[in-house]
């Protein structure tokens, strides 16, 4: 009887001590590198949603959008590593020229063209980008939002590499290379003023994910010319991930299990959603410049190679700049030939050895 008594109390302090840790509210800042009317905002409130359907309620996510917070997106990491904000979500590419794995998990050259193969990626690489991560002071939980590859918008003609030459683009991390080695000047400007730039001639194009962020953005209005990926071959991105969910570590740490396998999940069925929605708008918002008067163009077959051997290029630089980097390269390597893409597989291949 004693027996039988001391197992039900056992597991009642189970049930009650369970019961207590899911009745925990939970409301978190985080920050993002999005403006308003981006599209990857869809995304963001989709995540939102899920985690808050998952907890009951009990874990609500307040989303700002870039600089809204008195940082600036370059520093939302350092933001969240101090508690500024619990938690946030980060384009890799801003750190650039401190890591070189972080450099390689954005927007990066390569052929991959959607979301499959895309997702083939992330796994292939997914704990050299969560170690990267720990050195800046964050706990990695998961991709977020996926990237279609991304076109180049120009106020000027553009339909081939020779007419990269001396204009001035907005570009960042690994883009803002291609472009350099392409001939062009790159320059970075905040989301914010962009619009501006393109209208005053400040800059003569700009490099910002895909057709339908552009447009959203207006950009349609002021610049006319577009260039856009060849299956296979791209431009200055591939398909990426375009933002990773991280979270402060001690306010992770203190998350009741339940809680972090909530939110976790919400971010892969975030994702997954972000990747049929983005590709459908992407379709949808092409035609959209196409009836704007834009002359949407693709590069030349006698380009492409040249697209390839830059890249490659690019990607044995930063290859040889960390062990981890070289094993991120290496692993594209391999991937790439699996699915198909022998010549970048060969080009990449050829330059780390």
């Amino acid at each position: 009887m004693r027996r039988a008594f001391l197992a039900a109390a056992v597991v009642l302090g189970l049930l009650a001590s369970a019961a207590c840790a899911f009745a925990q509210e939970f409301n978190f800042k985080m920050a993002t590198f999005y403006v308003k009317g981006d599209p990857a905002f869809d995304v963001i409130d989709h995540f939102r949603n899920l985690v808050a359907e998952k907890t009951g309620g009990k874990v609500k996510i307040d989303a700002f959008q870039a600089g809204e917070l008195g940082f600036p997106v370059t520093e939302i990491l350092e933001a969240t590593s101090k508690g500024v904000v619990e938690m946030a979500i980060f384009y890799t590419n801003y750190k650039a020229a401190q890591d070189p794995v972080m450099a390689l998990a954005g927007g990066r050259p390569g052929p991959v063209s959607n979301f499959d193969e895309q997702t083939k990626q992330v796994k292939a690489i997914e704990d050299l980008v969560a170690n990267s991560f720990k050195k800046f002071g964050v706990h990695y939980v998961a991709p977020l939002i996926y990237g279609e590859p991304e076109i180049l918008i120009s106020t000027k003609p553009l339909a081939k590499l020779d007419d990269l030459k001396g204009r001035i683009f907005r570009a960042s991390g690994m883009a803002a290379e291609f472009y350099t080695a392409m001939g062009a000047q790159a320059v970075m400007i905040a989301a914010g003023e962009l619009y501006q730039a393109l209208q005053l001639g400040t800059i003569d194009g700009l490099e910002w994910t895909d057709f339908t962020a552009n447009y959203r953005l207006g950009y349609h209005e002021v610049a006319k010319n577009v260039l856009e990926p060849t299956k296979g071959v791209n431009l200055h991105s591939e398909s990426a991930v375009h933002a990773f969910v991280v979270f402060n570590p001690s306010v992770w740490e203190k998350l009741p299990e339940d809680y972090k396998k909530a939110i976790v999940e919400a971010c892969g069925e975030a994702y997954k959603w972000s990747g049929v929605y983005m590709t459908k708008l992407n379709k949808e918002y092409r035609q959209k410049w196409a009836e704007a008067g834009a002359k949407i163009s693709e590069l030349p077959a006698e380009d492409q190679d040249k697209v390839i051997q830059v890249s490659a290029k690019l990607l044995s630089n930063y290859a040889a700049k960390a062990p981890e980097a070289k094993e991120f390269c290496q692993r594209l390597i391999d991937l790439w030939k699996e699915i198909g893409y022998e010549k970048w597989s060969k080009a990449l291949a050829e330059l780390i050895k």
